[in-house]
C-alpha cells in the first residue's frame, strides 16, 4: 500500500511541469481577452428612458405616404408624400388652411405603370425635389408613377400659397423613379446637382447636373451606390453615400463609404468628354475603433449638413455622419465626425489605381500623374487636355481615406434589435461655462431617439466622452424613423417616418420629474442648469435672458460635485400645497381617501389629484430624490395610465488615451507575469523529477535486501518455521470448515422455511399465520441448538 501511495505521489508530481504550462497558457489567453475587451467599451446606457406618448403633437399618414423633408423655415416644415406636399405649423404640426398642393399622377401613367409590373401603390407620384429657382418661383419633382416629371409653381406675394404655371419637364436624372430609392440633391447657384439613378430598372446610377454626368455603367466611378446626402463647399459639390468597393473585388464583396467631388463650374471636357464631368474624385470615409486590427463601421447611412463651431479651441467644419455594420453582421451602429478640411486634404493626396484586372490597387506614383493635376477647378474644363480627363475616368480614386475627427466614434451603440438610421445636431448650445457644445439626437430604425453630447469637445479634438442624456421611444417598436430636424425658434424636435411626423420638446428641464437638484444636475444636459435661488430647474435660454449672475446657477457637465452642490436640499422641509375645491385627496400608502384639510398639509403623506385637468399635481416635497414623477392624464383614457419617466443614472463609459495606456501596461504585465510563471513551472517539473527519480531507486534497494536476508536463513529456521506453521493452519482450517458448515445448516433452514410459509392461506382457505409464526419461533430454536453443537464440535477437536 504505501509503495502504490509512492507511486502515485511520483507520477502527479512529475506533471507537475505541464500543469504549470497550461496554467501559464490559459493566463495568457485570459489576459489577451481582458485587454481586448478594455480596449473598446461601449457607450453607456441613457440616463432617462422616456415612453412612448402617443398624445404628442402628430401628423397621421400611412405607410405608403413615404414622408419626405423638403424645406423648412422658423415656423412651418414642407412635406413631400403622396400625391401632395403639405405645409405644417411646427408648434402643433397643424396643416396650414389653403397651402397644400395635390399633384397625382395620370389615368394614363399609373396604366403604364401597373402594366410594366409594378403595384398599385408605387404608381403613384412621390414628391422628391424641391428647389427654389428663383425669389417667386418653385421647382418640384416627383416620381409620378415610374416617369419622373417636374413642374413649376409660382409664389403669390398675399398669402404664399404655390400656383401652378403649366410647366412641366421631363426629371429624368433629377428625380428617382422608386420612392424608397436612396437619392439626394442640392440646389445651389441656379443648378439642381443631383445624385439618383436614370432608368426604369434603377441599373444606372448618376451624379448629374444638366448636361454633365458620371460614365454610365462605369462600376469604377459608381458601383451600385446608395446616395445619402449632398452639401455645397466652396465652389465644389460633395455628395456622400456607400458603394460597393472595387479596391476589394480581389479580396472578396465589402461596402465602403465614400464622400465625391465635383467643381461648380466644370463644364465638361473637349470631344467626346462634353457631357461628362473632368473633376469627378471621391475617398473613402474611415469611422472605426482604433486599434491594431480596426474595426470599422463601413456602410454610411445619414449625414448632417456642415456645422461650423469651435472644436478643441479653433474653429472647424465639420460634418456628423452615422455609420453600421454591414447587414448581414452583428448589429452595430457609430456616430463619427469629419472635418471638412480633412476631406478636401484627402482630394489633393495621391491617386490609387488598378494596372489591370488581375493586379492589386496600389498608389499611383507622382510621376504618372499628368498635369494640370486632374480633379482640379480650372476656369474653362473644356480646353483641358485629353490626358486629364482620361486619367480622371480610370483613376478617380483617392489612395488615403478621410479619418474622423478624433480617430474614433463620438458614439457607438451594439444592439441585436436596432440600428442608427437618422441624425440632427443643435450646433453650438452655450452652456453656463461658456463653452459651446453640439447637442446630437439620433434615430433608430426601431422607434427610438438618443439624445447625447460630447462634453470633451470644447477643450479637445482628439479625446471624446459622451453623455446618453436620454433615450425616447418616438414611435411604437418596429417603426423606423427616416429623418430628425430641429426648430430652435419652437424648441423641437421634428422625427419623420413613412407615414406620420411628430414633434419632441429638445429638452425635459421644465417637466416636474427634475425639479429637484441632484436630477436636474444629474442629467448633465447643456440645456438645463439648477437655479439656486428659485430652487428650480431652468433653461440654459432663460439663465441667458435672464441676465441675473451666474454665481447662482449650477451646471455640471462632468458629473462631479453634484452630491455636494445638493447636499444641502436633502433634508429639507416640505413644501406647503395650497389646494383648490375641485382637488381630490388620496393616502400615498393606500389606506384610502383623505378629507380635504382646513390649513396646509404635508405633501410627503397626500397625493393631490385635480380633478378638473386630469393631472397630478404634486407628490411630496419637490426638493426630495425619491419624488415621484408624473405626466398629464386625459380625461378620456379609460385605463388612465400615468406614464413616468424611469430614472436610471449609471457611471459614463469612453474610451480615451488613458485607457488604451492603461491596456498597455495591462498587457505588458500580464505578459511578465506570464514568463515568470513558464521559468518557474519548468523549474518545479525539473526538482520534482529529479526527486522522485531518487524516491524510485530508494525503494528497488530495499527489496533486493530483503531477498537476499531469505536466502540467508539456515535450514533449521526455516523447518522450524514449518512446523510451527503446520499447527496453525490445521487450527485456521478447521475453524473455517465447521464455520461453512454452519453457515450452510442456517440457510437450509431458512429456504425450507420460506418455502413453507410461502402463502398463509391453505387450499382449504384456512389461515396458516398462526402456524407460521410458531414454525419460526421453532425456526429459531433450532438454529440455536446447531450453533451450540457446532461449538461444541470445534472445542472438541481443538
Amino acid at each position: 500500500m504505501a509503495y502504490r501511495s509512492k507511486q502515485m505521489t511520483m507520477h502527479l508530481m512529475s506533471r507537475g511541469g505541464r500543469t504549470a504550462l497550461v496554467i501559464t497558457l490559459a493566463t495568457v489567453i485570459i489576459s489577451q481577452c481582458i485587454v481586448r475587451v478594455d480596449s473598446w467599451v461601449p457607450d453607456g446606457q441613457s440616463k432617462i428612458r422616456i415612453p412612448y406618448d402617443p398624445t404628442v403633437p402628430s401628423f397621421f399618414g400611412n405607410s405608403s405616404d413615404h414622408f419626405k423633408l423638403l424645406d423648412q423655415d422658423e415656423n412651418t416644415v414642407l412635406i413631400g408624400a403622396r400625391n401632395a406636399v403639405y405645409n405644417l405649423t411646427i408648434g402643433r404640426l397643424l396643416e396650414v388652411p389653403g397651402q397644400r398642393i395635390s399633384w397625382p399622377s395620370s389615368d394614363a401613367h399609373r396604366e403604364l405603370c401597373t402594366l410594366k409590373g409594378k403595384h398599385e401603390q408605387d404608381c403613384q407620384n412621390y414628391i422628391r425635389v424641391y428647389a427654389p429657382v428663383a425669389p417667386n418661383r418653385r421647382m418640384i419633382c416627383g416620381t409620378n408613377s415610374f416617369k419622373p416629371l417636374c413642374r413649376y409653381y409660382n409664389v403669390l406675394p398675399d398669402n404664399g400659397s404655390l400656383v401652378y404655371d403649366n410647366n412641366e419637364l421631363e426629371a429624368q436624372g433629377r428625380c428617382p423613379y422608386n420612392p424608397q430609392h436612396n437619392s439626394t440633391y442640392v440646389y445651389t447657384d441656379g443648378q439642381l446637382y443631383a445624385a439618383t439613378v436614370a432608368d426604369f430598372s434603377g441599373a444606372d446610377p448618376l451624379i448629374y447636373r444638366e448636361p454633365q454626368r458620371t460614365e454610365q455603367f462605369d462600376s469604377k466611378q459608381l458601383n451600385q451606390p446608395a446616395f445619402v446626402s449632398a452639401i455645397e463647399h466652396n465652389g465644389y459639390v460633395m455628395f456622400f453615400y456607400r458603394e460597393v468597393a472595387m479596391e476589394y473585388m480581389n479580396c472578396g464583396k465589402a461596402v465602403y463609404s465614400r464622400v465625391a467631388r465635383v467643381c461648380k463650374n466644370d463644364k465638361g471636357g473637349p470631344y467626346p468628354f462634353q457631357d461628362r464631368w473632368t473633376s469627378f474624385l471621391k475617398a473613402r470615409l474611415n469611422c472605426s475603433i482604433p486599434g491594431e486590427y480596426p474595426f470599422y463601421f463601413d456602410e454610411l447611412q445619414a449625414t448632417t449638413k456642415a456645422i461650423s463651431g469651435l472644436y478643441g479651441g479653433d474653429r472647424n467644419k465639420i460634418i456628423y455622419a452615422i455609420m453600421t455594420t454591414q447587414e448581414n453582421a452583428i448589429g452595430g451602429s457609430a456616430v463619427c465626425a469629419f472635418s471638412v478640411q480633412d476631406i478636401m486634404d484627402a482630394f489633393e493626396g495621391p491617386f490609387k489605381a488598378q494596372r489591370d484586372i488581375h493586379s492589386n490597387w496600389l498608389q499611383v506614383p507622382p510621376s504618372a500623374v499628368p498635369e494640370p493635376r486632374p480633379g482640379k477647378c480650372v476656369d474653362d474644363s473644356r480646353t483641358l487636355p485629353k490626358a486629364s480627363v482620361n486619367f480622371v475616368k480610370t483613376n478617380n480614386l483617392m489612395d488615403s481615406s478621410v479619418r474622423s475627427l478624433h480617430s474614433r466614434p463620438v458614439f457607438t451603440r451594439v444592439s441585436l434589435y436596432y440600428r442608427l438610421s437618422a441624425i440632427a445636431v443643435d450646433p453650438q448650445v452655450k452652456a453656463l461655462d461658456g463653452h459651446r457644445y453640439d447637442v446630437v439626437f439620433v434615430g433608430t430604425n426601431d422607434g427610438k431617439v438618443i439624445k447625447f453630447v460630447n462634453i470633451l469637445s470644447a477643450n479637445s479634438s482628439d479625446d471624446v466622452r459622451t453623455v446618453v442624456i436620454s433615450e425616447t421611444q418616438a414611435f411604437p417598436p418596429g417603426t423606423k424613423i427616416n429623418e430628425l430636424t430641429i426648430s430652435k425658434r419652437n424648441s423641437a424636435l421634428i422625427v419623420i417616418s413613412s407615414g406620420k411626423i411628430i414633434s419632441l420638446p429638445l429638452h425635459t428641464c421644465n417637466e416636474n420629474s427634475y425639479k429637484a437638484c441632484r436630477k436636474c444636475l444629474d442629467l448633465q444636459d447643456p440645456y438645463c442648469a439648477w437655479d439656486d435661488t428659485n430652487r428650480d430647474c431652468k433653461t440654459i435660454e432663460d439663465v441667458h435672458a435672464s441676465g441675473a449672475s451666474i454665481d447662482r446657477f449650477y451646471q455640471r457637465l462632468d458629473g462631479e460635485r453634484i452630491g455636494e452642490i445638493c447636499r444641502k436640499y436633502d433634508h429639507q422641509e416640505p413644501t406647503v400645497h395650497t389646494y383648490e375645491d375641485n382637488d381630490v385627496y388620496t393616502r400615498v400608502d393606500g389606506s384610502g381617501a383623505a378629507e380635504k384639510p382646513d390649513k396646509p398639509f404635508d405633501q410627503r403623506n397626500v397625493l393631490i389629484v385635480h380633478a378638473n385637468h386630469g393631472t397630478v399635481s404634486s407628490v411630496g416635497p419637490e426638493d426630495i430624490d425619491n419624488e415621484i414623477s408624473m405626466t398629464s392624464i386625459e380625461e378620456e383614457q379609460a385605463n388612465r395610465v400615468i406614464s413616468t419617466h424611469q430614472y436610471n443614472p449609471k457611471p459614463d463609459t469612453y474610451v480615451n488615451e488613458k485607457t488604451f495606456m492603461t491596456a498597455s501596461v495591462n498587457w505588458t504585465l500580464g505578459l511578465m507575469v506570464c514568463v515568470g510563471m513558464l521559468i518557474l513551472g519548468v523549474l518545479i517539473g525539473f526538482f520534482v523529477s529529479q526527486r522522485a527519480k531518487c524516491s524510485k531507486s530508494l525503494t528497488g534497494g530495499e527489496h533486493r535486501n530483503q531477498l537476499n536476508w531469505h536466502s540467508g536463513k539456515g535450514l533449521t529456521m526455516l523447518s522450524q518455521n514449518r512446523t510451527s506453521g503446520k499447527d496453525v493452519n490445521l487450527l485456521m482450517n478447521t475453524t473455517n470448515q465447521y464455520h461453512t458448515q454452519q453457515q450452510a445448516i442456517v440457510q437450509q433452514l431458512q429456504q425450507h422455511h420460506q418455502n413453507n410459509c410461502k402463502d398463509n392461506i391453505d387450499f382449504d382457505y384456512k389461515d396458516r399465520s398462526v402456524e407460521c409464526k410458531n414454525s419460526t419461533e421453532n425456526l429459531e430454536k433450532d438454529i440455536s441448538k446447531g450453533m451450540g453443537t457446532l461449538q461444541k464440535v470445534k472445542k472438541t477437536y481443538i
